[in-house]
């Protein structure tokens, strides 16, 4: 879930810089609320899914096996994952086509 988390997180917060137009304090705002449950969503689901898959026993290492071979678990799966870590994404491509942003900063030759 961290590369992909990582990649959700990266276009959200390019998006909401890019919309809020050099205002970096409300971007970051707008990014938190949109992100904060979808990656709390993400963190539960590793909690679940690493002792899933590296099961600290003989026995749950047999039983994840089990489920594994089952087409109506491996089907379930990715239905279970999307209730935890559903996000609905702003479309920012409207936005391209106002006037750049300008980011301030020190100009060239600053220390």
């Amino acid at each position: 879930m961290g590369t992909g988390t990582a990649i959700v997180a990266a276009y959200v917060l390019a998006g909401e810089l890019a919309a809020h137009r050099g205002d970096h304090a409300a971007a970051f705002a707008r990014y938190e609320s949109l992100l904060r449950t979808y990656a709390q969503g993400c963190q539960k689901s590793g909690d679940r899914t690493g002792p899933f898959l590296a099961p600290g026993s003989a026995f749950a290492l047999r039983m994840r096996n089990w489920m594994l071979s089952r087409t109506f678990v491996l089907n379930r799966m990715p239905e279970e994952g999307r209730k935890v870590t559903d996000i609905e994404l702003p479309d920012y491509r409207a936005r391209r086509k106002s006037a750049p942003v300008t980011l301030r900063g020190p100009g060239p030759g600053s220390r």
